[in-house]
């Protein structure tokens, strides 16, 4: 991907933070001292409720920088012949803004050939006073990990791969829970209750939490060291998990926030979150060294993580068709 942060048009001395990796979204100075955030996201991965989860992995992008989201874009790439399907995801893309307090103000649609499945892609925009950037992970910084890893995948695989997993026997009451947790993809609220304490926050996406991880140690260029016994997951998702032979910690995990906090302000991240009820753990810490991620393994195994993670999702989807 470097090679492509070269060809970004003119320069402006306005943005202060641009395409990089690891960085959730663009930075603007605007005159009146506040800075203007804005992302964009496609969803690739889910063949269900596309609309909803465009909305909100946008808008979790724009809260992890210390933004409220507010307006969105939404592109909407259809298979042809399938215009019946715009609307469902367009009142699901409604839902998700309405209680977002976001507006959507405008986008694209059409039907296009070689699609399989929608494609939905937004852009979301927010302001804010003061920014928080993925590469401000600082040496001696604790890391905490707020809800549960592996939310929006377990969601995922719940709807897409239900019949896989039934043949799995996982029972039907575990698949009904994990497609429920689609309703829990937010960060928003957890991540605007510590914005203005936090040194860096990052919504865990593709690649899941470890890949969430090494983008905040690529772009901090720092060693970032965790526990795997320490990091939140949910029942449902290890049963999931474990039926298909994957690892939840490297499953597409919108829902889980990660943040970095200075040791001194970390019990106050704590409280606040917890007061609202969110499950929030300290999982490691930062560590002056190259950017990497070092794992310690429930059953003692250390493993080094140096690049980026590939999703477990991505992988399941070229090994076996869902639905079948």
């Amino acid at each position: 991907m470097d090679p492509v942060y070269r060809y970004t048009g003119s320069r402006d001395p306005d943005v202060l933070v641009g395409p990089a990796v690891g960085e959730d979204a663009a930075v603007i100075k605007l005159p009146d001292g506040h800075y203007l955030v804005v992302h964009s996201d496609p969803i690739t991965e889910a063949s269900a409720r596309v609309g909803w989860l465009a909305v909100n992995i946008a808008a979790n992008d724009i809260a992890v920088t210390g933004a409220r989201p507010r307006w969105a874009t939404l592109v909407i790439l259809l298979p042809e012949g399938a215009a019946r399907m715009l609307e469902p995801i367009v009142s699901d893309a409604h839902r998700a803004a309405e209680k977002l307090g976001i507006m959507i103000v405008g986008g694209h649609t059409e039907e296009s050939p070689g699609l399989s499945k929608p494609t939905v892609v937004a852009t979301v925009q927010g302001i804010t006073r003061r920014y928080v950037a993925t590469s401000g992970v600082k040496p001696g910084d604790d890391i905490i990990a707020v809800k549960h890893a592996g939310i929006e995948g377990t969601a995922i695989l719940a709807t897409d791969f239900a019949n896989i997993l039934e043949r799995l026997d996982v029972p039907v009451r575990i698949i009904e829970k994990a497609r429920r947790l689609i309703e829990e993809i937010s960060v928003v609220d957890p991540a605007l209750a510590i914005a203005d304490i936090a040194d860096s926050m990052h919504d865990p996406t593709e690649g899941g939490v470890l890949g969430a991880l090494y983008e905040m140690a690529y772009a901090s260029k720092t060693t970032i060291e965790v526990w795997e016994d320490k990091i939140p997951v949910l029942p449902e998702t290890l049963t999931i998990c474990d039926a298909l032979g994957i690892d939840p910690l490297r499953l597409i995990s919108s829902g889980c926030l990660l943040a970095a906090t200075p040791p001194e302000k970390t019990s106050e991240a704590l409280r606040r979150l917890r007061s609202k009820g969110y499950t929030a753990e300290v999982i490691g810490v930062a560590r002056t060294g190259e950017p990497k991620v070092i794992l310690h393994r429930r059953d003692g195994e250390v493993e080094e993580i140096t690049g980026f993670v590939k999703d477990e999702i991505a992988r399941l989807w070229e090994l076996a068709p869902p639905h079948t």
